[in-house]
């Protein structure tokens, strides 16, 4: 049985999770002011938009480190703003980051705001043991730090990691029988409608499989 907001209670022998997730934002006002002029959540998505031009890379994971590295391809230059003195990413990635001569860093850094008339212009930070404001002028910034999946109400139902992404095997099966989870609510390194759309085929097959040994 399964319960869904505004549309009531449904029963069914299988069921596939698909609720997908946002990029973890950082919360400030003028972050949202820029989204979608200047402030950019996906390299993939929006890298080509600033061929030549200088951008910021918000974020110290993984994911950070190998974007921007991602994102040099395009941008003439790229400062990395990270808010401790210190990555959180895997040595390769680091040095990655570190061998690219369009890479620079600016560590241990708080960002403020963001600036800029229609489009954003510059990014406001201050260095979290001197007080120091630093202000960059660029054209783009990408924020890489962090992805929410939406399963606040699945936890206690499935198996959820530490971040909260939805546990499944190979056949995008989780921990109850029955139930599958398909796209950017469940473990995986790579988030693109690619990506969620082969989730969607694989867990539709697995669930008809399941369909059909379980009569």
């Amino acid at each position: 049985m399964v319960e869904v907001e505004y549309e009531g209670t449904f029963t069914s022998d299988a069921v596939i999770i698909a609720t997908g997730g946002i990029p973890r934002t950082l919360g400030i006002d003028s972050e949202e002011k820029f989204k979608g002029k200047g402030i950019s959540y996906c390299a993939t998505c929006d890298g080509d938009f600033f061929s030549g031009k200088e951008i910021v890379a918000i974020g110290g994971g993984n994911s950070a480190l190998e974007e921007a590295v991602s994102l040099s391809q395009y941008a003439s230059k790229i400062t990395i703003i990270h808010e401790f003195d210190h990555f959180q990413a895997q040595p390769w990635a680091v040095k990655e980051a570190k061998d690219n001569p369009k890479i620079e860093f600016l560590m241990n850094q708080l960002v403020q705001r963001f600036e800029g008339s229609q489009a954003l212009e510059k990014v406001v930070s201050t260095d979290k043991e001197t007080g120091m404001v630093n202000t960059i002028e660029v054209s783009g910034c990408f924020i890489f730090i962090g992805y929410v999946p939406n399963t606040q109400n699945l936890e206690g139902i499935v198996a959820l990691n530490d971040r909260k992404e939805i546990i499944t095997d190979d056949l995008l099966a989780t921990s109850v029988p029955g139930v599958f989870a398909a796209g950017d609510s469940r473990v995986k390194r790579y988030r693109q409608i690619t990506t969620a759309v082969s989730d969607g085929t694989v867990a539709a097959l697995s669930a008809i499989e399941y369909l059909r040994f379980k009569e």
